[in-house]
């Protein structure tokens, strides 16, 4: 085994140690960083910060912040934590939870590459609890019990991250909307991802929850079935097949599939909002009641011995850089607060 060493000498920021950059994308970069704040002391985290060429860009920085403020007002088991949000220099960031892990897109390429669906009690295991981080985003409220109306709008088999230990936490809300929301999406502006979004997201309607159901119910189709329910030769016609929403069942793709689990899968893409589950946890429902029926429990030690048992590389790596990391200490003129 290839050991893990961190490849650049930690870079001071604010509470911080910024270790390593493990992501890029969008407006933002993520780095592995320590924390030395008094709340934090020596925790590890994932810091996200604004990428340098954006740092003058009021609307992206109202956007970032957005995205922190959201974050900070949800705690749940199944949504990765934030932790803080603040600006060091022209530098917004929010730091939150680190998840050591493997993303569900990146399960999806490892079950590709073997040229298989994932089994059907772990598909539905692990979007049924993407459904139950979801539909505590969804229900929020304020101090005063005001319904914050989040709706994730950017959801995808990568905004879900499935740790070594089971767990599964659903990330980057940062195109969502919510209400008190600073910057607000500029008509003729398309936001979230295409091939997961909602018909009436396409066609620049009014979004609630059940946008983000349909959203879950393409992940979904995704792990039984190997594809996307709608997927054109070019943006436009993917784009012009989620406006018809007529998806053939899964089981037409993936003969494994059940009768009652194509029902489950087709109400969620629902072109019609009103024949869609009404909240994410109806579907979480649905796919449990599935699951005992057809007597395949599946849980989360089951999901970690899978983890644990197929990335065993994967995991030595990750606990010889966390040793590494562990010994670190800050610097002597390091401004701990």
């Amino acid at each position: 085994m290839t050991t893990h060493s961190p490849k650049r000498q930690p870079l001071p920021f604010g509470d911080y140690l910024l270790l390593d950059r493990f992501g890029i994308g969008g407006m933002a970069e993520i780095w592995r960083a320590k924390m030395f704040g008094a709340e934090g002391l020596g925790r590890l985290v994932a810091l996200k910060r604004i990428l340098p060429h954006f740092a003058d860009d009021e609307e992206f920085i109202s956007m970032f912040l957005d995205e922190g403020r959201i974050g900070l007002q949800l705690l749940h088991a199944n949504v990765a934590q934030a932790f803080e949000l603040g600006q060091i220099g022209p530098y917004p960031f929010l730091s939150q939870e680190y998840v050591p892990g493997k993303s569900l897109g990146e399960l999806f390429d490892h079950f590709r590459r073997a040229a298989t669906p994932m089994p059907l009690p772990m598909a539905c295991y692990c979007i049924s609890r993407m459904c139950a981080g979801l539909d505590y985003a969804h229900r929020k409220t304020d101090g005063r019990g005001r319904e914050l109306n989040i709706v994730h709008r950017g959801l995808s088999l990568d905004d879900v991250l499935i740790s070594f230990e089971g767990d599964v936490k659903v990330i980057d809300f940062g195109i969502a909307k919510a209400a008190g929301r600073v910057t607000q999406t500029q008509p003729g502006i398309l936001k979230g991802k295409i091939g997961y979004m909602s018909p009436e997201q396409i066609d620049g309607s009014v979004l609630d929850r059940r946008s983000d159901v349909f959203a879950i119910g393409v992940c979904l189709y995704e792990l039984l079935t190997g594809q996307r329910p709608f997927m054109g030769d070019s943006d436009l016609a993917t784009m012009e097949l989620t406006r018809k929403a007529q998806a053939t069942p899964p089981s037409s793709h993936n003969p494994f599939v059940p009768r009652p689990l194509d029902r489950i899968v087709l109400q969620a893409l629902a072109k019609d909002v009103r024949e869609r589950y009404a909240y994410a946890s109806e579907l979480e429902d649905q796919l449990q009641d599935f699951l005992i029926h057809r007597d395949a429990n599946f849980d989360r030690e089951d999901l970690r011995q899978y983890m644990r048992t197929t990335f065993s590389e994967d995991i030595q790596r990750e606990t010889q850089r966390q040793r590494e990391y562990a010994r670190i200490e800050p610097p002597k003129d390091f401004d701990i607060h």
